[in-house]
């Protein structure tokens, strides 16, 4: 067997040296979707809103389809609500990783001992001497630099460590082989390993005696064959690259995580998220202790404190009480002492990403937590900030870092990115993700003040009660708020962001007749129609409902050939209804804002002779740029082109509530035909007789002001009732500076379309 030895070495010393050259991983921003904004990695600072055309939230974002971060169907949840779609960092992709034998580059002096992964056969190959090779790990040593992995033919593979004479006297253990799981997502070969051990004599510093070796496989794993220890408290200690679970490829940066724990009587110890937590807070525990207790009868309570943190609860306990468990103890020697005992059936070191547990779960949620600002040295920064503050008094006292990480984790939630965790954990290899989703789900349901989400409060829909939220709603249908409401899903048992039609619908029970149609609680402009037979409410089709569309866009829009004439009601108005009453200081405001959508555009200004129609002229006059306001008052504007008989529709307004029922009612169901006209005869009347004649005496964009009771029936003529201004239902009146677009081409072909000047075409009373 010797004889074998020495020939194999003889000839890898006959190999030239090669140049130094490696093939590392390569930065490259994500491109799965061309639209992800590199320059954003879902950060956003509380108050400030994103705009829904920005690339995170865009609703039109030219994305894959397939992706879970593209906008979800209008019928679903908008990304576009969203005050930010958490970005995915730029990452690097892993050039020393081909899918097939095939793909390998040459071997040659060149390229002497680098490594390559081949995916089909899930193992790591060698360029020895001109040759791709496998299973060389156990004849010569590997190296690490900079998170690549190399051999060295000139070297034997590691062995057990000699003992040193200097401390054979006060070896603890001799020869222990020392392995474990380095994981973030796994940690990339060519990452190195620390082992630190720490001098119990000087409250556990760092002592000299360091032991170093690499990850060496494609899952994380590592292993020293043989340390030798002269105190059993030890920090292991790992620095590369991970896979990183959001993006799908490699950390951007690499990074370093340890593991503190006492190596007495067992020989694995993994790295992961929750022992970079818990170091902190477990040295903490010992040095209360006075440094009079084991590091392993402190880790229990250590552990449990980071998962509280997250309000992450496995059922174990922890409590302190005597007992005689041997170990060392850190004055030195075996001693029996106070220990701490824990029905918890691991420690943080023993949690593996893969193992498909409760654990596993719980360490995949904290993983993805602590991206929160990023992957890489950011990530790194953003957990030692949070380490920090739990190693105190056991608890992350940050409400408002709370309230900062459970947005990120909501809307992480709502543009599809579980689904994408999920998918990058099982490409891994490994088993499929662990059910993570519940704990980041419970984290920001907590954090917005929600109840636990289970059979009695399923399909309770809510808004955000806290105010550090950039989601906080005073109340559920506050205009001004950010639109996401909540419900709690009883599928899932857990909350989740609500569609647009669970969170329009809250509260409008069973309709009260067949076709009924409501708008939204939250998204006022969207329709919802009652269906009696399924004794439900769905949401309106375009055929059903119209929108208002904003007047830059019809104008912006119209054909070379056409001509526009806008029929819009009056700004803003006093409490005087009179013919002299003024529109107030809002109205005049909002006259100009109007105007200046049509800023530079030549503009036919026309009213009805009153004073606030008057006055909404020369503001929009004022907004398009006139210098002089030029307007014509015509009799065909004033309110009462509908009415047939004044005395009459007194009398009803009298009787049925007010005239906004009366003429809502009129204009969708008909009736008062003793002190109304027909709608359609007189609407057809003031098209055809009006209108159009007078198209030669306008010119190609015309705004006409009139008042609320001429306005409304024409649009609901006009749009074939498929506007929702029904106040006798809902509540819902023509909203100031909203009408109807007259649309004319060459050929006399007259199209119509409801406008709005201001945000709404409707008003809620």
């Amino acid at each position: 067997m010797k004889k074998l030895w020495l020939t194999f070495l003889i000839a890898l010393l006959a190999m030239s040296c090669g140049d130094d050259k490696s093939y590392s991983p390569e930065e490259e921003e994500f491109s799965e979707s061309t639209d992800v904004d590199s320059t954003h990695t879902g950060h956003h600072s509380h108050r400030q809103k994103y705009s829904s055309s920005s690339k995170h939230g865009s609703s039109d974002s030219k994305q894959n389809p397939d992706d879970p971060f593209a906008p979800k169907d209008s019928s679903n949840i908008h990304v576009g609500d969203l005050l930010n779609v958490p970005g995915i960092d730029s990452l690097r992709v892993d050039t020393s990783v081909v899918s097939t034998k095939k793909e390998l580059p040459s071997c040659t002096a060149a390229n002497e001992g680098e490594t390559f992964m081949v995916d089909e056969d899930s193992d790591l190959y060698f360029c020895i001497n001109g040759e791709w090779r496998t299973s060389v790990l156990g004849l010569v040593k590997a190296s690490c630099s900079d998170g690549v992995l190399t051999v060295d033919p000139f070297s034997p593979t590691d062995l057990p460590e000699e003992v040193d004479p200097a401390f054979a006297d006060t070896y603890r253990r001799v020869a222990a082989p020392i392995a474990g799981v380095a994981q973030k997502g796994p940690f990339r070969y060519g990452a190195s390993v620390k082992i630190v051990e720490l001098d119990s004599a000087k409250r556990m510093a760092d002592s000299r005696r360091i032991h170093e070796s690499c990850i060496t496989s494609g899952d994380g794993s590592y292993a020293f064959p043989g340390v030798n220890l002269v105190s059993p408290y030890v920090r292991v200690e790992v620095t590369g690259y991970y896979r990183n679970e959001i993006s799908g490829g490699l950390s951007p940066s690499m990074v370093t995580l340890h593991s503190v724990t006492d190596v007495t009587e067992r020989d694995s110890v993994n790295v992961n998220m929750l022992t970079h937590l818990e170091s902190p807070r477990l040295m903490k525990l010992v040095e209360n202790s006075g440094f009079n207790q084991p590091i392993r009868s402190m880790k229990a309570q250590a552990l449990t404190d980071i998962l509280a943190s997250f309000n992450i609860d496995l059922g174990g306990s922890h409590s302190s009480g005597g007992g005689n468990n041997s170990g060392w103890f850190f004055g030195g020697g075996r001693s029996g002492g106070q220990t701490s005992t824990t029905s918890s059936s691991k420690t943080s070191d023993e949690v593996n990403l893969f193992a498909g547990d409760e654990y596993s779960a719980a360490l995949l949620a904290i993983s993805v937590m602590m991206q929160r600002k990023g992957a890489g040295r950011e990530m790194v920064s953003y957990a030692d900030g949070i380490a920090e503050r739990i190693k105190g008094n056991g608890n992350w006292d940050d409400n408002n870092a709370k309230a900062d990480l459970a947005d990120w984790l909501m809307e992480l939630d709502a543009s599809g990115g579980y689904e994408r965790i999920r998918r990058v954990f099982a490409s891994w290899g490994h088993g499929e993700a662990p059910d993570f989703e519940k704990h980041l789900r419970n984290f920001w349901a907590k954090a917005y003040g929600f109840e636990t989400c289970n059979s009695y409060t399923a399909g309770q829909v809510k808004n955000v009660n806290t105010s550090l939220s950039a989601y906080f709603a005073p109340y559920y249908d506050h205009p001004d708020s950010p639109k996401i409401r909540f419900i709690c899903d009883g599928t899932l048992k857990s909350w989740r962001v609500a569609t647009d039609i669970e969170k329009d619908t809250v509260g409008f029970g069973m309709g009260t007749y067949d076709g009924q149609i409501r708008g939204g609680k939250i998204n006022v402009d969207k329709y919802y129609v009652y269906e009696r037979s399924k004794r439900t409410w769905r949401e309106a089709t375009s055929k059903e409902v119209m929108p208002f569309a904003d007047i830059k866009d019809v104008y912006e829009n119209l054909a070379a050939d056409e001509t526009v004439v806008f029929i819009l009601r009056h700004a803003e108005r006093t409490d005087d209804t009179g013919k002299n009453g003024h529109l107030t200081d809002n109205g005049k405001k909002q006259s100009e804002s109007v105007g200046a959508k049509l800023k530079g555009v030549d503009i036919y200004l026309a009213n009805s002779g009153y004073t606030r129609t008057i006055e909404t002229c020369e503001g929009v006059g004022k907004g398009n740029g006139m210098t002089v306001v030029k307007q014509d008052s015509l009799p065909f504007l004033n309110g009462d082109w509908y009415v047939k008989n004044s005395s009459r529709l007194e009398d009803y307004r009298n009787s049925d509530g007010g005239g906004w029922v009366v003429f809502s009612k009129y204009a969708y169901q008909g009736g008062y035909t003793d002190a109304l006209y027909d709608l359609d005869t007189r609407s057809e009347e003031y098209i055809k007789d009006y209108i159009i004649p007078y198209l030669p005496n306008m010119k190609r964009v015309n705004v006409l002001i009139s008042h609320d009771q001429l306005v409304l029936p024409l649009v609901v003529y006009c749009t074939q009732k498929r506007v929702n201004l029904r106040y006798f239902d809902n509540q819902r009146w023509i909203n100031y500076l909203a009408g109807v677009a007259i649309i004319v081409n060459s050929k006399g072909d007259i199209r119509y379309e409801p406008v709005r000047g201001l945000e709404s075409g409707s008003m809620t009373m």
